[in-house]
């Protein structure tokens, strides 16, 4: 009787050792995937100092003049303004 349950705990630690290793597998599996963090078919705006394109959802927008510029950072914002008001 009592082999009965050490055959039944290892099979169990077993178990446990090939669910934690198809785990691991997983976890790395997902970290080669490429992530952006832009939305699939998003537009781009270009940046009028630095002409980087930039995601809409991640643009820093500002309103100029009644239009509105899109830049890739507040300091290409910055230069913009100054330029403009020389």
């Amino acid at each position: 009787m009592f082999r009965f349950f050490v055959f039944i705990i290892l099979i169990y630690l077993l178990y446990k050792v090939i669910e934690t290793v198809g785990k691991l597998k997983s976890a790395k599996n997902e970290n080669y995937q490429f992530k952006s963090s832009a939305t699939e078919g998003e537009d781009l705006v270009e940046d009028p100092v630095c002409h980087t394109y930039v995601p809409l959802s991640q643009a820093f927008k500002k309103e100029i003049s009644g239009n509105d510029y899109y830049f890739c950072s507040k300091q290409c914002s910055e230069k913009y303004e100054s330029g403009k008001n020389k």
